[in-house]
C-alpha cells in the first residue's frame, strides 16, 4: 500500500544531506552544460530544473561496463561483486517503469547475481514530470508521466512542496526514519497533485499506441519493402541502443595481463553485424534488414510475448540520438499511418 506525505522544499537539501550520509547519493549534476548522474558530494550541486530527458539510470543496475571476476595463476577466482549501498535521485517516471522490466528480465528464471545485488541495494527516488519533451510518449505507453505503483520513492512538485509516495516497505521505512521532516497531505494537496497530473498529460505533443502496431505487424501487413526503407536509414551507430533503459544486449570478453585475466561484460548491441556471431565465423544475421528489423521485432513482439510490456517506454532518447530518423515514435507513427490508409 502506497504512504503518502508532503516534503516541503526548504527541508529537501537537509533530507538530501541525511541520505548521502547513510549511503552514497546520486543525482544529476550540470557538468558543462550537460546533465549527467553522478555520486553527490555538494547537496547545492544538485540540478532540479531539468529537461525530461535526463541520463538513463539503467547503467547503476546494469553497468555499461563490469568486471565479473578475476583470474589468478590460472586457476584462482575472485568473484567482483558490488556491495556499494546507494540512492539514486531524480530519475524519472519512464525509467522506473523500464527498470520494472529489467527486473522481470534479470530477475526470473534464471537470477543475474551482479543484477540482483545492485538491485538490492539501490533505492531510486522519482520525480514526476510536470513538463514533458516534445518527443516523449509514455502517456500512450501507460509508463508516466506519472506511476500508481512499482516505484521505491516517487516525487511530484508542488511549487512550494513535494507531495511524497513510498511504494514499498523499504521505501516507507526510509522515510520513517527521518518523518520529523514530512507533514501528511492535506486535502489541498491531493487537488494539487491531480491538477499537476492532468497539466503534465495536456503537455504531451505526441499520442502513440505501441499496441495497434503490434497487432498491424502480427497480421503480417508490413512488406519487407518497409524494412528496408527503413535499413536505409540506419547508419549502424548503436547511439539508439545505448541510449535505450531497457536494451539488455551484452557480451563477454577476457582481458589477459601478465598478472591475471579479467573477465568483462560490456554493452552490445543486435543491430552489430558481429553480435550473433557463432563458432567458425557465421553470421546468421550478415544482411542489415534481418538486424534492423530484429531490433524492432524484439520491442514490439517479444518484449510483450516475454516480459508483459513493450521495449520501450516513450522516453523518447532514440529520437534525439538517431541521425537516420528511424527512431521508435517515427516507426510507430509511420506503420500507423500504413494502416490507416490500408
Amino acid at each position: 500500500m502506497t504512504k503518502e506525505w508532503i516534503l516541503p522544499k526548504g527541508h529537501l537539501s537537509y533530507w538530501l544531506r541525511q541520505l548521502r550520509n547513510s549511503a552514497s547519493l546520486i543525482a544529476p549534476l550540470r557538468v558543462d552544460g550537460d546533465i549527467v548522474f553522478k555520486s553527490l558530494e555538494n547537496i547545492h550541486e544538485v540540478s532540479l530544473d531539468n529537461p525530461a530527458l535526463l541520463p538513463s539510470p539503467k547503467e547503476f543496475l546494469f553497468p555499461q561496463q563490469e568486471s565479473l571476476f578475476w583470474i589468478e595463476d590460472g586457476t584462482k577466482v575472485r568473484q567482483l561483486y558490488n556491495n556499494e549501498k546507494r540512492f539514486v535521485f531524480g530519475v524519472r517516471s519512464c525509467d522506473i517503469s523500464a527498470l520494472r522490466l529489467l527486473d522481470r528480465f534479470y530477475l526470473e528464471g534464471y537470477e543475474d547475481p551482479y543484477y540482483s545485488l545492485r538491485r538490492k541495494n539501490t533505492v531510486f527516488i522519482s520525480i514526476v514530470c510536470n513538463n514533458p519533451e516534445p518527443t516523449c510518449f509514455c502517456i500512450g505507453l501507460g509508463t508516466g508521466p506519472y506511476l500508481e505503483k512499482g516505484f521505491d520513492i516517487q516525487l511530484t512538485d508542488l511549487g512550494d512542496r513535494y507531495f511524497v509516495q513510498a511504494g514499498n516497505a523499504k521505501a516507507f521505512r526510509i522515510i520513517r526514519q527521518w518523518n520529523f521532516l514530512f507533514n501528511k497531505p492535506k486535502r489541498i494537496d491531493y487537488e494539487d497533485q491531480y491538477e499537476v497530473f492532468l497539466s503534465s498529460k495536456a503537455r504531451f505533443q505526441k499520442r502513440i499506441s505501441l499496441e495497434n502496431v503490434r497487432k498491424y505487424i502480427l497480421a503480417g501487413k508490413v512488406k519487407d519493402s518497409f524494412w528496408g526503407a527503413v535499413t536505409e536509414r540506419c547508419f549502424e551507430c548503436g547511439g539508439c541502443v545505448y541510449e535505450c533503459p531497457l536494451c539488455t544486449c551484452f557480451t563477454v570478453t577476457d582481458r589477459v595481463y601478465s598478472f591475471g585475466i579479467d573477465r568483462v561484460r560490456l554493452w552490445d548491441t543486435c543491430l552489430f553485424k558481429g553480435f550473433t556471431r557463432m563458432a567458425g565465423g557465421v553470421l546468421p544475421n550478415e544482411k542489415r534488414i534481418l538486424r534492423t528489423r530484429r531490433w524492432y521485432y524484439h520491442k514490439l513482439i517479444h518484449y510483450p510475448d516475454l516480459l508483459g510490456g513493450f521495449g520501450c517506454v516513450g522516453c523518447g532518447r532514440c529520437t534525439v540520438t538517431c541521425p537516420g530518423k528511424i527512431d521508435m515514435a517515427t516507426i510507430a507513427i509511420k506503420l500507423r499511418d500504413l494502416q490507416d490508409n490500408g
